[in-house]
Formats: C-alpha cells, sequence, structure tokens
C-alpha cells in the first residue's frame, strides 16, 4: 500500500501554491471510461416477448410463444436467458452467460491467503457473500466514486483509495434497521475477526468504532465512533438524514491499523438513494476481468446501465477540518486542505486558492464532497 502511495505522491510539492492533482483530474474521465464499459455489459440482447395465447387441444393454456427467450434473473443479480418449452405452458430453466464458466484462482497473498474469487463473465454480487438479516441489515464499502471535490475525483485518488477498501485499511460500514428506521454509519474497527472466506472479509466479524479509537497525537478514543439517525425506504431504495455532527471516517496504510494514513472529517453528512439487492447482499455489482471476480482487485459499478447511483455519499469537508487532517505521503506530510484547494493553505490567502470553497459549514467556508458507492454485506456487531 505504501509502495503505490509513494508512487502517486512521492513528487508532489505541497507548498507551491499549486496541487499535483490538476493534471489528474482528466485521468479520471478515462477511469470512468472503463466502469462504463464494463456497465454496458448488464444491457441483454433483443429477446422475443411472452404472450397468452389461445387454450391448445390439449387442455393446456399457453403461458409463452413455444421456442421464444425472454429475459430472467440469475445469482446475484446477472441476467441469463430461459426459453418457451414447445408447448408452450412453460418456461425453460433460466441460463446464465456463466454457467460452467471456469477460470484460474488469483495469486495468493504475501501471507499465503488465496483472495476470494467466482468465476463469471457477468457483473455479479458475489455468492460468497455474508447472508445479511431482511430488516437489519450491514454493508461494508467495496468502492468509492468521487464526483466532487474536484482533486479528490481524480484518478491518481481513486488509486489510492479503493484498493485500502478491498484490503481492509479503510473499512466503512452501514448498518440499517428497516423496523425501526434508524441507521448507523461510520469506521469500522481493524481489529475484525476474519472469517474463513478469501482474506476473511467475506465473512469477518465487524464492530464501531466505541470509544477505543487510536489516541496518538492526542486523538479523542471517540473520535472515529459511528453517527446514527433515522432512515426512510421507499421500495428497495433507502435514504439518511442528515448528519448535524461530524463523522470522521479513518484510513489506515495496512489492514491490521498500525499506522493512519489520512482521515475524511464529514459533515452535513447523508446517503441518498441507496439501491438494495432483494437478498440485500449488494449495493452495486463486482466487474469481473477475465471471466473471474477477485475480492481484492476487481472493481466495482457504482451506477447502473442509467447511470442512475446505486448510492450516494452527500457530505462537506470544512477549511478548518481539512487544514488540520494530514496525509502522510512516504514520511512527507501535507494537509487535505492543500490537495483539495490545490494551492498551500498556510501560506497563500483563500481568496488565492485554485480550488475555491463552494460549501458552509455552519456559516464557515468548506468543500462539497459527493460520491458514488457499492457496498457488500457485512456482519456487523
Amino acid at each position: 500500500m505504501r509502495a503505490a502511495i509513494v508512487l502517486c505522491f512521492v513528487a508532489a510539492a505541497c507548498n507551491n501554491g499549486t496541487s499535483p492533482f490538476d493534471e489528474e483530474v482528466d485521468a479520471s474521465v478515462r477511469d470512468a471510461t472503463a466502469i462504463d464499459t464494463a456497465r454496458s455489459d448488464t444491457g441483454s440482447s433483443d429477446t422475443a416477448s411472452a404472450d397468452t395465447a389461445p387454450t391448445l387441444d390439449t387442455g393446456l393454456v399457453r403461458v409463452c410463444t413455444p421456442g421464444a427467450t425472454m429475459a430472467c434473473a440469475c445469482d446475484g443479480g446477472a441476467s441469463g436467458t430461459q426459453t418457451c418449452v414447445a408447448d408452450g405452458s412453460a418456461s425453460g430453466p433460466c441460463v446464465c452467460s456463466d454457467a460452467g464458466t471456469t477460470c484460474a484462482p488469483p495469486v495468493a497473498s504475501d501471507g499465503g491467503v488465496v483472495p476470494y474469487h467466482q468465476c463469471t463473465n457477468d457483473n455479479v454480487c458475489p455468492s460468497g457473500r455474508y447472508t445479511n438479516s431482511a430488516t437489519t441489515p450491514g454493508y461494508r464499502l467495496t468502492y468509492l466514486r468521487v464526483i466532487q471535490p474536484t482533486a479528490l475525483a481524480s484518478a491518481a485518488i481513486g488509486s489510492i483509495i479503493n484498493p485500502t477498501l478491498a484490503s481492509g485499511a479503510f473499512l466503512w460500514g452501514i448498518r440499517l434497521d428497516t423496523t425501526s428506521n434508524t441507521f448507523r454509519t461510520g469506521g469500522l474497527h481493524p481489529s475484525i475477526v476474519r472469517g474463513t472466506t478469501g482474506i476473511g472479509l467475506m465473512d469477518g466479524q465487524f464492530a464501531f468504532f466505541d470509544r477505543n479509537g487510536p489516541t496518538a497525537g492526542g486523538r479523542s478514543p471517540d473520535r472515529y465512533d459511528p453517527i446514527s439517525g433515522t432512515l426512510s425506504v421507499t421500495g428497495d431504495r433507502f435514504s439518511t438524514v442528515t448528519a448535524t455532527t461530524t463523522i470522521r471516517i479513518p484510513i489506515f496504510t495496512n489492514a491490521t491499523g498500525t499506522t493512519l494514513f489520512t482521515e475524511l472529517p464529514l459533515d452535513n453528512a447523508r446517503i441518498v438513494d441507496a439501491q438494495l439487492t432483494a437478498d440485500r447482499g449488494c449495493v452495486g455489482l463486482g466487474i469481473p476481468s477475465g471471466g473471474r471476480y477477485t475480492e481484492t482487485t476487481s472493481r466495482w459499478l457504482t451506477e447502473d446501465i442509467a447511470d442512475r447511483p446505486y448510492g450516494t455519499v452527500d457530505a462537506d469537508v470544512s477549511v478548518a477540518n481539512a487544514r488540520l487532517v494530514n496525509v502522510d505521503i512516504g514520511g512527507t506530510v501535507t494537509t487535505l486542505c492543500n490537495l483539495i484547494a490545490g494551492s498551500d493553505c498556510a501560506s497563500v490567502a483563500m481568496g488565492s486558492w485554485v480550488r475555491q470553497p463552494d460549501a458552509t459549514v455552519g456559516g464557515a467556508p468548506a468543500y462539497h464532497l459527493r460520491a458514488n458507492f457499492a457496498a457488500i454485506s457485512a456482519n456487523i456487531r
């Protein structure tokens, strides 16, 4: 992880008034193109539609046109086809495009653990996922596609944030209670009880921070405790109320949580219109590569075929908080404010920053953050 950080940031100079990420913004467009290509795979080919035909001499009622093909649902949210039987009385079995697909396992990690993988050619909600409760489902974020602020939307930042989500160095959890219409969200403590599936995240046992956060540098132990509030559910989508307190999500340099890389200090945070699969397994879908989905390397779709987000995090990052958040880049420390503003926030007047604040928190200047996300079911205590 730190090697990736060094490669992306080692040439950065954070005290000359210019952000090293200005040239990376266009790269995010190319990054999104790859996702758009994967998204197009979810489209189905033209098929004949089912119709109701007159009663046959045998007394059977035709429910479909003999030989016609129709779309059907496969495991994990993928789509397949089924063919109407010869007498039109029923549709045949659903045939999924990845049925019988074989693939080579991924390379084992440094610890000799082979990541969870699934042989498929379809975008998928992984079948090895934790079985969620229907009324109190939990989720772990697997992918973030930052839309704004501009600096955090760059491909360079995405190439750092998303691998930490996949490895467990960045654990962001959501737990819902659709009976009481409440939610809880925040950082998950890195000292999880890992399971036996893959690297242990798919079936691991998670817990939110509970006054047991790192205290190095004078931090309060409750700094990373979750927030909670009310929830609204409409059909298969949910939204949360806007938080009235700051939520801070830590990102560590490794899955053991020994060294803090940075944190996201979010005000006015809310989750908007997040879609749940019918079995509460996923928000969004994993994208296979070369006929295989792999938990540590596969990207996730954060928008559907119509470009509607599967779920969005909407929040503000105050300039005051961004000034105080350090980012350790290969031993060189800069601030989150410098990265977002594109200027040295300490030495350059705010009016001259490359990227000006576009929001407020309590009347003070801030930057608006919007990110589409994907998530997978998680056992959160």
